[in-house]
């Protein structure tokens, strides 16, 4: 695997969660950051042993005998006295906390990592083992490795910037986007690697974001996480960050700290690629205008896109058609919240209100059935509490808000489902277990069905790519599908039908 980084440190191996007060000291060991994400150090095999006997021995209570001393060489035939609970004492409780490294590299730069996997033994690298075990050398694995390169001396106020490396997202042309209704920015660019070539889990591209104002809610954390999943949306992958290097403009540019999170990035996982990569630069800048905090945060776009990249990572299709309901469900939540509920007037519904309870009050004078009238007497608490809370003049069901929120954004959706039915499928698959249906035909068009709310709430104007079944003749019966080219908007027809705005992806 390529390298990104390295480089050499020394310093202590010692407790994470607690006070440590026999660490262990590492001298002119290795950190190799690779372009997958991994990290590993290298360290002399007596460290390695040194280590590997710290974690054993600490992992275990210890006890002795009341007013006895043990020493460090007997703590084994302690370990297996039969003693009465009386007798002895706890010495040492099991510790069950993480382990640190923590030094300086060469350059005078301050590290700190988590070793990944403290309850294994340090292993030799599979690459490169046989090498290592005649050079005397181990490797551990880590994770949230930090970099301080000591410019916490520098003043306040000065630009600062984020670059993050990136997996899973195809660059061709470097790019810029303006961010939100902010001065700040967001620049894209290539940094494939050989290992990157038609590979996914590898470091692809690098996003720097600039001038972005923190506050309480957001941060450059944020848009980072927004930004990622509009090109997560726009490539089908799960895009994932690799690292981080956060800097500070005084005088001159200067690294202030590097942050590497040690994370297994996904590779797998893939959806519709919506955008093709000649489009991607034009997607980012439309939809970075609306990167904003009253369209991402909370039940906004941003919650919508984390439900959708989630079809990207399972196997079945059924659940991805739930979760895909769950982006509708949630999206039109957030729209019904700031649009108006009420089908009549104020006034109007309560005249018509007052009339029927008055009906409803005066009707029991003519049942004389005791029971009728005790089942009545459930019905009318029933209707004076609907009337109370004033669902019967409410827009409606899930179906009728629905098409509330497509005709808000203009979305087209009569040649996908004329009346919802993939509300029907979904009802089938929790209650039943079964859609009925070919759910890989109706998942298709519910997955064109979300991503057109997605573009119309982003405010895209462009090709994009959406799911075809492609009419052929098997002896099967068995369908096939394939993506075709649409420009969006669309216009529809006065029934919101099918229109026919297919373009050439280019």
């Amino acid at each position: 695997m390529e390298l990104k980084k390295q480089f050499t440190f020394s310093g202590l191996f010692k407790k994470f969660h607690e006070e440590d007060t026999q660490p262990i000291e590492i001298n002119d060991a290795n950190i190799y950051c690779y372009v997958n994400g991994n990290i590993l150090c290298e360290i002399n095999s007596q460290v390695n042993q040194h280590i590997n006997d710290k974690i054993s021995d600490e992992s275990v209570p210890i006890s002795q005998l009341k007013g006895e001393t043990i020493k460090p060489a007997d703590i084994m035939q302690f370990r297996k006295l039969d003693r009465l609970e009386t007798e002895i004492e706890m010495v040492q409780q099991p510790y069950d906390g993480d382990y640190e490294i923590e030094g300086k590299t060469v350059e005078g730069w301050k590290i700190k990592a988590i070793i990944a996997d403290a309850n294994f033994p340090v292993t030799f690298g599979v690459d490169n083992s046989k090498n290592m075990e005649q050079q005397g050398k181990s490797q551990v694995r880590l994770r949230d490795l930090d970099i301080d390169y000591n410019l916490d001396s520098l003043e306040e106020g000065g630009t600062e910037e984020i670059a993050y490396g990136l997996a899973n997202i195809e660059v061709i042309d470097n790019f810029k986007a303006q961010i939100g209704n902010l001065e700040a920015e967001m620049c894209i660019e290539s940094v494939s690697t050989r290992e990157s070539t038609n590979k996914s889990g590898i470091l692809s591209a690098e996003m720097t974001l600039r001038n972005i104002r923190e506050n309480e809610q957001d941060s450059y954390e944020t848009y980072c996480a927004w930004l990622r999943s509009l090109l997560s949306l726009a490539s089908g992958h799960c895009v994932d960050k690799i690292y981080s290097i956060k800097g500070v403009r005084y005088e001159h540019f200067q690294i202030k700290n590097e942050y590497w999170s040690g994370r297994k990035i996904p590779s797998e996982a893939s959806g519709i690629a919506v955008i093709e990569s000649p489009n991607l630069e034009l997607f980012m800048q439309q939809c970075a205008k609306k990167l904003t905090g009253e369209t991402f945060r909370e039940q906004g776009v941003g919650l919508g896109l984390s439900w959708y990249i989630d079809t990207f990572v399972s196997p079945m299709d059924d659940v991805k058609f739930l979760l895909l309901c769950t982006v509708l469900e949630s999206l039109n939540q957030k729209h019904s919240s700031n649009a108006s509920k009420k089908l009549l007037p104020r006034n109007i519904y309560r005249q018509i209100r007052d009339q029927i309870l008055k009906v409803v009050s005066d009707f029991p004078q003519n049942i004389n059935n005791q029971d009728d009238l005790k089942k009545y007497n459930i019905f009318q608490i029933k209707v004076e509490k609907s009337f109370a809370s004033g669902s019967y003049n409410q827009i409606g069901d899930l179906r009728n808000s629905l098409k509330e929120m497509f005709k808000t954004y203009s979305v087209p959706y009569k040649d996908l489902f004329s009346n919802l039915e993939f509300i029907d499928i979904r009802d089938d698959i929790v209650h039943e277990g079964f859609g009925g249906v070919d759910i890989a035909l109706e998942l298709g068009k519910l997955s064109n069905l979300v991503v057109r709310v997605f573009l119309a709430i982003l405010g895209y104007e462009g090709n994009y790519k959406e799911y075809i079944k492609i009419e052929i003749d098997d002896p099967l019966g068995r369908s096939k599908h394939g993506l075709i080219c649409r420009s969006f908007p669309f216009i529809a027809s006065e029934d919101n039908t099918e229109s026919n705005s297919i373009d050439t992806c280019s």
